[in-house]
């Protein structure tokens, strides 16, 4: 009897959670290695912030990999990095990138910086989430760490990016896929209050 499960049931859970993920306006996944300066971007962060989905999986050094960043945000951007680099915890900050294809579009980049063994930050993990359409004309940006206990949502991500980080070292891809699925509801659901906190602002 022919099986009526997927005949690569990894590779449709795959799928399936990059079409939600890409319907909830996630649209990348990144990781930067603050001990090696480098960061490490799924496909779609990659297209986005270093102009080359080809690039995903590969260690790029900070200019590289915010190539496409606005030029009028780039400055306050790395600065912004590097404070973070430094100081730990939460990351969250709002910016412009001018794509070859898709033109300019504002991303909302949500993190983690996690401390290493000497105490130190050693690692960050986080999601971009494309607020373009919802963006208010001539709003201001901003790099704001907020607290993480201001919002139950952006407390349940900033737990769910440190789980992520900590089951790449476990070999249980099915753990993994759970986080994810997680991580994307949160950030649809953060999406979706910022799109109504813009609605509110424009009444």
């Amino acid at each position: 009897m022919a099986s009526s499960e997927p005949t690569n049931p990894d590779g449709a859970l795959s799928e399936s959670l990059r079409a939600a993920l890409d319907a909830s306006g996630v649209v990348g996944v990144w990781e930067w290695d603050i001990t090696n300066s480098s960061a490490v971007f799924d496909q779609g962060a990659a297209q986005l912030l270093a102009g080359d989905g080809d690039l995903a999986g590969q260690a790029l050094d900070l200019d590289r990999s915010l190539v496409c960043v606005h030029p009028d945000d780039s400055s306050w951007l790395s600065d912004h990095i590097r404070h973070s680099s430094k100081a730990g915890g939460p990351f969250l900050c709002e910016y412009r990138v001018c794509h070859p294809g898709q033109g300019v579009r504002w991303l909302l980049s949500r993190g983690r910086i996690e401390l290493g063994p000497t105490g130190r930050p050693a690692r960050g993990y986080g999601i971009l989430i494309d607020v373009t359409e919802t963006r208010l004309d001539g709003d201001g940006y901003f790099a704001t760490p907020e607290d993480p206990g201001a919002n139950p949502l952006e407390r349940a991500a900033d737990h769910c990016i440190a789980a992520r980080r900590a089951l790449d070292r476990v070999n249980n891809p099915g753990l993994r896929k759970l986080i994810d699925v997680t991580l994307w509801e949160i950030g649809r659901e953060l999406a979706r209050a910022e799109n109504a906190q813009r609605r509110r602002a424009m009444n």
